[in-house]
């Protein structure tokens, strides 16, 4: 049986890290005897080396490197070929690519703003594969995201070979979606995992967001709250799914708290 690769966001070690009020290093050598080898970076923290060598002296690595984008209003996808060259510079294999949003739901404004979101992010894609990393986008919590839906991310990944998935258990919800149905949907463009529950029991430690439908979901940690990321977990690693797992969950209360609980669950989900 193979060694789960887990990876966790670097906004929540440093989160831990205020939380607990001990340094970011301490916060790192915790995760890292979890069994987390990897940490999951915006561009805007990896602009210094500071980051990356606390990261490197902890023996972690980056999973994958995410950066927000206003391919809507300036398609131009030239402005992410920083973003794909410091990845590969740094030893990381995928980028995760968060377009932009709409600034209408009007069809025809929307129609327009995602050609132009289209012809941006596939020239980043050409980049990506010049670099030899991997493009990605998630199903992005937010109504006007243009790959909100399992549909909608379909939607780019079939017009851009280059572009696969990284799959957030919990977004879905936010989109009112079936996970189990989005899984199977986009199955084969899986490559990245972000290991994501939500609650529906009010918490008032934790951040609150609504759902397209009214549902209040609260942050917790993996295999706490309502999402069947288990079945998805076990689907993946059925399937052969040799990728990483990305713990996610913002608005916790306790960071470091929450990745000691997610850690444990992701492992029992996988049999690990």
């Amino acid at each position: 049986m193979r060694v789960m690769k887990i990876s966790v966001f670097y906004h929540h070690v440093c989160e831990a890290a205020k939380q607990r009020n001990i340094p970011i290093e301490a916060v790192l050598e915790k995760v890292k005897l979890l069994g987390i080898d990897y940490a999951e970076f915006d561009i805007g923290d990896l602009r210094s080396d500071e980051n990356f060598r606390l990261l490197e002296k902890a023996g972690m690595k980056i999973s994958s490197v995410y950066g927000l984008y206003d391919f809507a209003e300036n398609p131009n996808g030239f402005r992410g070929e920083y973003h794909c060259r410091r990845a590969a510079e740094l030893g990381a294999g995928k980028v995760m690519i968060i377009p932009g949003f709409y600034s209408s739901q009007n069809p025809t404004v929307m129609e327009k703003e995602r050609e132009s979101m289209l012809s941006a992010m596939s020239e980043m894609c050409g980049i990506a594969e010049e670099y030899g990393v991997i493009p990605t986008v998630e199903d992005y919590d937010d109504f006007n995201s243009p790959i909100s839906t399992a549909e909608r991310m379909k939607w780019f990944a079939d017009r851009i070979p280059q572009l696969k998935i990284t799959f957030d258990t919990g977004n879905f919800m936010y989109s009112a979606q079936s996970e189990l149905y989005a899984f199977e949907l986009l199955e084969d463009k899986i490559v990245h995992v972000h290991c994501k529950d939500r609650s529906m029991t009010p918490d008032s430690r934790c951040e609150m967001r609504n759902s397209v439908n009214g549902i209040e979901m609260y942050a917790c940690p993996v295999g706490f709250g309502c999402v069947p990321v288990g079945e998805i977990v076990r689907e993946l690693e059925k399937s052969g799914y040799d990728g990483i797992y990305t713990i996610e969950h913002y608005g916790a209360y306790d960071q470091l708290e929450f990745i000691e609980r997610s850690v444990e669950n992701i492992k029992k989900m996988a049999g690990d």
